[in-house]
């Protein structure tokens, strides 16, 4: 109603401001005066407003400008051509002016539907299961529709169940689960009552069944609108799709690593605890048959073989059991501030019947801050890595252990003088069940290192190996520094005299 207020108006206001100045305007100039005025109504109210002003401006100019002025009747041709002229450039003017608004109208409808899309195809890449599915499913078609849904998933055996985190709207509490998965089986949108049923169809299978509650008519009804809906659909049905194949693939995945890991755990157990084991078994067994034969130092000997073996398969054993507790994540860290050269001293007392032939240089500054760590689990990677020196290098060779801080951590270096890692295995070592020469003839099961990573990645920390040029391999742990805690001082008496 207000663009044909303006659109009876505008020749009006055109013709007060004409008049004073109709003897220096020739007829042309105010013909372009109420064009002006028809082009601003067009554009500001459409062409249904600009069609009255254009329809007014004629009578108006005729009226008062045409000669004989204040008469209807128009005597020069000339102007009956210019009246012509601007009611056909008006209403020309008008179309031009109402397309361009209903496209950018349009325009601006795609750009909030492209939007919609993207919120929704954002959202969805974070869903981790198929409950956040639902869930975001729900809330976007409440924000863009304004209506209810719920989302129907296909299990297994494609039986359509609720998603168990999602509760049902009021008015989809009651729906018929057997009619649902008859739409769900035909695959075909289908319009019930106040329900839409919309089959949730992926690349390889159909997903579930999407079900929303409006009143009739629904809201959506152009063919763009229907398009905006069905791409909705598709993203669902695509993002249920790649989570199901996720899963199968990851299921796949701990399928292979169990069976690797068994393979490798049974091919240690055979090859390395065996060895000991039958060691045992014959320093036992030639004890009992000739043991009036022996002498007292060669009994000794025997035992101290007994003894060692079954020290070296309660380490294997430990070891294992600590992989296999890691692994399936129940490390649980008793953290508290420890000094570093405690720990390193420590690990040293522990390894000094293996050490006794070893000159170990460490150099620790005084300077460095305590840390924030399970001081039993960080000694036992340092013991790791010693041990590791102590059995790939040569006998009587000397052992490094450095400490400094560095870009907001601690590093400390295990470096020892023997040949040093091979070339493109400075990672690898770090796998579970690694061992760098199978034929050697060092003991181990492969899991010291890949212990010594699971601890110190658990710690925040990171470690890595490498080697130095002139010496052996380097083992450097980087452990996160913290805040060290407040230290009280004491409160000072004073003596009155």
């Amino acid at each position: 109603m207000l663009g044909y207020v303006w659109g009876v108006s505008a020749p009006l206001i055109c013709t007060l401001t004409i008049w004073p100045l109709q003897n220096w305007l020739g007829p042309a100039s105010i013909l372009m005066t109420y064009l002006l005025g028809v082009f601003l109504v067009a554009s500001c109210y459409g062409r249904g407003a600009s069609m009255v002003a254009s329809l007014i401006s004629a009578p108006v100019f005729a009226f008062y400008f045409a000669r004989p002025i204040f008469s209807f009747a128009i005597q020069d041709l000339e102007n009956i051509i210019s009246l012509v002229v601007m009611m056909v450039v008006a209403n020309v003017t008008g179309n031009l002016l109402e397309k361009s608004r209903l496209q950018a109208e349009l325009a601006r409808q795609r750009e909030i539907l492209a939007s919609a899309l993207y919120r929704l195809s954002r959202d969805l890449s974070d869903a981790k299961d198929q409950d956040a599915v639902a869930c975001i499913a729900v809330e976007h078609i409440r924000d863009e529709f304004e209506v209810e849904s719920v989302l129907l998933i296909a299990d297994g055996e494609n039986r359509l169940k609720t998603p168990a985190s999602l509760s049902l709207p009021i008015s989809l509490a009651d729906i018929d689960l057997t009619r649902a998965q008859h739409i769900f089986e035909n695959r075909k949108v289908k319009k019930e009552n106040s329900n839409l049923y919309c089959p949730l169809e992926g690349s390889l299978a159909w997903q579930g069944i999407l079900i929303i509650h409006a009143n009739m008519p629904f809201p959506w009804q152009t063919a763009e609108q229907n398009a905006f809906l069905d791409t909705f659909c598709h993203l669902i049905g695509q993002t249920l799709e790649r989570l199901q194949l996720a899963t199968k693939a990851r299921e796949a995945t701990i399928q292979a690593e169990t069976e690797a890991l068994r393979n490798a755990l049974l091919s240690s157990i055979s090859h390395d605890l065996r060895t000991p084991l039958t060691r045992i078994i014959g320093a036992a067994s030639t004890l009992i048959e000739n043991d009036a034969g022996f002498s007292t130092l060669e009994r000794l000997d025997l035992n101290h073989i007994v003894l060692d073996e079954a020290q070296r398969m309660s380490e294997l054993t430990g070891k294992l059991l600590d992989m296999a507790r890691l692994s399936s994540g129940e490390i649980i860290l008793h953290r508290d501030w420890n000094a570093l050269e405690e720990i390193v001293g420590s690990a040293l007392n522990r390894l000094d019947k293996h050490l006794k032939d070893r000159p170990v240089r460490t150099i620790l500054p005084d300077s460095l801050p305590l840390l924030w760590i399970d001081a039993v689990l960080i000694e036992q990677v340092l013991v790791n890595l010693i041990e590791n020196a102590v059995k790939y290098s040569p006998a009587g060779n000397p052992i490094d252990i450095c400490g400094k801080t560095e870009d907001g951590y601690c590093r400390l270096a295990v470096v020892d003088y023997g040949p040093g890692i091979a070339k493109g295995k400075e990672i690898q070592i770090f796998d579970k069940f690694y061992q760098g020469d199978p034929e050697s003839d060092q003991s181990g099961v492969g899991l010291g290192l890949a212990l010594c990573k699971a601890i110190i990645e658990a710690h925040g920390g990171v470690i890595y190996a490498s080697n130095r040029v002139g010496k052996g391999a380097e083992f450097v742990i980087k452990l996160p520094l913290h805040e060290p805690p407040q230290v009280a001082e004491p409160e000072t008496t004073g003596i009155m005299s």
